[in-house]
């Protein structure tokens, strides 16, 4: 958040009588006797924010067809939906700071309203108590929870920690390969046909990492280099075999086999006459790198992102990875 950012955030947390974080981008705090938290980090954008209240009757939710008539005839509110803990408020995007603290008091107002005149009581997510609640963020995201309930949360995770699986790395080497043969089946099909497309390259990097994962029950820094080098070996594999079709294409002779034309490839790269063809291998196969690169480096990140959140425990000011 930059300090603009922060400033105009700074001023909506007084006006709503809120506190704010900086280095979390959350205001939280009690509005109209509820607990609220107003995420400024939540993925979109600061000036779409998520407002969370924390509520419940007798421990049941909020339906979807409240939250409907939540957003109904208020221009601040974005969308609005239940969750575990109550409702989730997104506030319409808007220039201006005005406006924009205008569209969350506004939306902060709504929420409480609705949440009182329907008979919901501020409570812990956990235990659904009207207990004294903080901050916290747990499984990646930010609720308003009592301290025994955060207690409870961080042996949960030291637990799952513990009993985390290990990573079979033989067998995830055997779901790479055979993840590998699929792509590489794809590039020579596709090869075959005269096409190198991101597909044969997406479906390369997806196949690998995906069946190494299922095949080792998870997939760490070392799965993902792993399949990284298998992939590189299996897509030039497959070029190579795309190319060696192409250089026997033109030779009629029944006896001058696949194979044949693969061991000879590497003889003519200093050959003059196949300059052309030397061009178009290398030039094609760091396309099909590239390819796999693309399809690879996303997938990696989301699922290390996505675990990370999931071990995540945090509060205030502060996050660490239990």
């Amino acid at each position: 958040m930059n300090k603009n950012v922060q400033a105009i955030y700074e001023e909506l947390s007084a006006t709503a009588g809120l506190t704010f974080i900086p280095k979390q981008g959350i205001a939280y705090g009690k509005f109209d006797s509820f607990n609220v938290i107003i995420n400024g980090n939540n993925g979109t954008s600061p000036f779409t924010p998520l407002i969370s209240f924390f509520a419940s009757t007798d421990g049941e939710s909020v339906t979807a067809e409240e939250c409907r008539n939540i957003r109904n005839g208020v221009d601040g509110i974005g969308d609005c939906k239940p969750n575990a803990e109550g409702i989730e408020i997104t506030v319409c995007m808007c220039s201006g700071k005005d406006k924009f603290i205008g569209y969350c008091m506004d939306s902060l107002k709504t929420g409480a309203q609705f949440l009182k005149d329907n008979g919901y009581k501020n409570a812990c997510p956990g235990c659904n108590r009207d207990i004294s609640a903080s901050p916290q963020k747990i499984g990646g995201t930010y609720m308003m929870v009592c301290d025994e309930c955060y207690g409870s949360a961080v042996e949960r995770s030291k637990q799952l920690k513990l009993v985390d699986k290990k990573e079979r790395s033989v067998l995830g080497v055997f779901g790479a390969v055979l993840g590998s043969v699929i792509g590489a089946v794809c590039i020579v099909l596709l090869g075959h046909f005269g096409y190198v497309t991101a597909i044969s390259g997406l479906v390369m990097a997806f196949a690998t990492l995906l069946l190494y994962r299922l095949f080792s029950g998870k997939l760490t820094i070392r799965g993902g280099i792993i399949s990284l080098v298998i992939m590189i070996l299996m897509t030039f594999a497959a070029h190579y075999v795309n190319n060696a079709i192409l250089f026997r294409a033109p030779i009629s002779l029944a006896e001058y086999t696949l194979w044949d034309a693969m061991k000879e490839m590497p003889t003519k790269y200093f050959d003059p006459a196949f300059r052309e063809f030397r061009r178009r291998f290398f030039g094609y196969l760091w396309l099909l790198y590239l390819y796999v690169f693309v399809g690879c480096v996303p997938f990696i990140v989301s699922l290390f992102r996505k675990k990370r959140a999931e071990n995540q425990i945090a509060t205030l000011g502060r996050e660490e990875n239990e």
